[in-house]
């Protein structure tokens, strides 16, 4: 089961990343993040009335938690603007290799998958990177190539989804599935409220259109999470980021099937390697 929560995570995260898209070009990337923090944070609020009664868990715990949500929250914000002033193509495959680092951090740690499934998890993190990595189109067209604008952005992104993402394991035993996310969405509100005081913007109105995407997108991040956490009850914690990481995958090959953007042939490589990874995961 595992294994399906960690590609049901990475389905929904890749299509929110693709919609999300539309919404950030039409009301900005401040105001993006806001809306969908705040719906995410109503959703999971929702899902936690259907099964009322809160955890009891020890101070450390709850102080864990937090510390998670700070972190999630940083790494956010850095995905914001590393997409808004990066180029996608050299940032995406950066910050979609935290899964690098919670594999890292987990076998450090004490677990120790198959040897089949942690070959398995190091190609799919190589087939994500290779799948958005590829340029679309010709680069030798005249158009200047890739800056390095974005790229210590994306690397912290990299750190803190990493770090997040392994902590998380710790604290979802005691307190659930849900209860995090709703420490995330709390503290990331809280973040894109201040940031918006900062910047004394009011937030923008939304039209009926704009608002039923922000919904989609909030409503496929909090599924994702609570996929993501109920990976982490029944597999190890490398495998289910590995599959979680093939989001950006998705958003590509959603692009190029919803958007007509054809793939280069090296992502067409690096998309028969992620399935060999995802058959070896599975074994």
């Amino acid at each position: 089961m595992g294994i399906l929560f960690g590609l049901t995570a990475a389905l929904c995260w890749g299509i929110a990343d693709f919609v999300v898209t539309r919404v950030a070009r039409a009301i900005g990337v401040l105001h993006a993040f806001f809306y969908v923090q705040c719906l995410s944070m109503l959703a999971t609020a929702a899902l936690l009335l259907a099964r009322p009664g809160a955890p009891a868990p020890s101070v450390g715990t709850w102080a864990l938690a937090i510390v998670i949500s700070l972190i999630n929250l940083v790494g956010s914000l850095l995905l914001y603007r590393s997409f808004a002033i990066g180029t996608l193509a050299l940032v995406s495959p950066i910050a979609s290799a935290f899964g690098v680092v919670t594999a890292l951090l987990a076998l450090a740690t004490g677990e120790r998958p198959a040897t089949a499934a942690l070959a398995g998890a190091v190609l799919l993190i190589a087939g994500v990177i290779v799948v958005s990595r590829s340029h679309h189109g010709d680069e030798t067209d005249g158009h200047q190539g890739p800056t390095l604008r974005g790229v210590p952005e994306a690397i912290g992104v990299m750190f803190c989804f990493g770090v997040a993402f392994w902590a998380l394991d710790y604290v979802t035993p005691a307190l659930g599935v849900l209860w995090p996310v709703l420490a995330i969405r709390l503290i990331e509100t809280a973040g894109a409220l201040l940031w918006l005081l900062y910047r004394r913007t009011p937030p923008v109105r939304l039209s009926g259109q704009t608002w039923g995407l922000v919904i989609g997108v909030a409503l496929l991040d909090t599924l994702a999470f609570v996929a993501f956490n109920l990976g982490l009850g029944t597999a190890y914690t490398s495998i289910v980021t590995a599959l979680a990481s093939l989001f950006s995958a998705v958003t590509i090959l959603l692009a190029w099937g919803l958007l007509r953007e054809r793939l280069a042939p090296g992502q067409w490589v690096g998309v028969g390697v992620i399935l060999l990874g995802v058959l070896l995961v599975s074994l």
